[in-house]
């Protein structure tokens, strides 16, 4: 007869389960990481900034001007979230395999 698992020990094997589906998202996390930095998406959020002065400042719920600035913000979460994410991700694999060669 098995014992049953703790609860404690659970977590710690959906942690480590957790761990390897990060490491195997690697290089899908890298691809996204590249495709935003690239091309128009690399600028985008600043080539919207640049065109925030073209509309009314009112930045009430619903406005052009306030949808502008949400998407930018948008954008650039996004992007910051795949650098993050790509690095801490990276920090895993190395911690498993050793750094790569980039």
């Amino acid at each position: 007869m098995t014992m049953a698992l703790t609860p404690d020990q659970l977590l710690a094997q959906r942690a480590e389960l957790d761990k390897q589906i990060a490491v195997s998202n690697l290089p899908g996390l890298k691809a996204f990481k590249a495709a935003l930095a690239s091309g128009k998406v690399a600028t985008l959020a600043d080539d919207l900034a640049a065109l925030l002065p073209q509309l009314a400042s009112d930045n009430t719920m619903g406005t052009p001007f306030q949808q502008a600035t949400a998407l930018i913000s948008v954008v650039r979460g996004v992007t910051d979230m795949f650098d993050r994410e790509v690095e801490r991700v990276q920090a895993l694999a190395d911690a498993q395999t050793g750094p790569a060669a980039e």
